[in-house]
């Protein structure tokens, strides 16, 4: 008795959820999304997709991944919702605007930390929200993220360029970086070295040169001193006995 009453209770737990449609499980996803349960509106989107996938679900559990910061997941689920397709322009352009969405995100990210590929990941972002711009022109938020990510795009790419191409590779910055001290330091001491040459050589100027000691002269020198000498002694010679052949003269005239 008691487990025909377990039969009956189970059956009455069991055949109502059997018979909810897919579209019955999106109204309670979308149900607990608006109170921000947002893992209980993910379960609920695929219990729809499990008994019918649609554009719709796969949307919706693309945005319940996304307040759950999972947006690369997110992303694959907005892919699929893609892949079906809906009649609906609107629809449509919403989910080509959240996968941009995600990829703006993706670039900020890059940007503040120094790392990625910041530039393709506005691309993308530039990319998405011109699809849907084509499904919804009118769409003014749509229209002011694309001009963001076309001023990120730009900025970024300006960036790329000023560091020689290597756009967010930190391995070629801080190679840059270390050729760049290297450089420097290399230039630090060729100055340091010149100028010590420079000091010494004008301290060799400052000191006074040595005199020639008379020991130093050269032979020639020597010889031309002597010579002069001996031209000297032959004159003072010569007048001496000019002397005394006058003075003799005198002495003969005298006497």
């Amino acid at each position: 008795m008691r487990r025909y009453i377990f039969s009956i209770l189970l059956m009455m737990v069991v055949l109502p959820m059997m018979a909810q449609s897919a579209r019955d499980f999106i109204r309670m996803g979308n149900k607990a999304y608006r109170e921000k349960q947002y893992d209980k509106a993910e379960t609920m989107y695929l219990k729809s997709i499990a008994k019918n996938p649609s554009f719709e679900a796969y949307y919706n559990l693309g945005n319940a991944y996304v307040m759950q910061m999972k947006d690369s997941t997110a992303f694959e689920n907005y892919k699929k919702a893609d892949s079906i397709g809906t009649n609906d322009p609107m629809r449509k352009a919403r989910n080509f605007h959240n996968m941009g969405n995600i990829w703006y995100a993706q670039g900020m990210a890059a940007t503040r930390q120094q790392g990625g590929n910041a530039v393709a990941a506005f691309q993308n972002a530039v990319n998405f929200y011109k699809s849907s711009l084509r499904c919804n022109p009118e769409d003014d938020e749509t229209r002011y993220n694309l001009a963001m990510a076309q001023h990120q795009l730009k900025k970024n790419q300006d960036q790329q360029q000023q560091n020689g191409g290597g756009g967010n590779d930190d391995k070629n910055k801080d190679k840059q970086d270390q050729q760049q001290k290297q450089d420097q330091q290399k230039q630090d001491q060729q100055k340091q070295e010149q100028q010590k040459k420079d000091e010494e050589k004008q301290q060799q100027q400052q000191q006074p040169q040595p005199t020639q000691k008379k020991d130093d002269m050269s032979d020639q020198v020597a010889e031309q001193l002597l010579n002069s000498a001996q031209q000297d002694e032959k004159g003072v010679q010569q007048k001496v006995n000019k002397n005394q052949n006058n003075k003799r003269r005198s002495l003969e005239k005298d006497w």
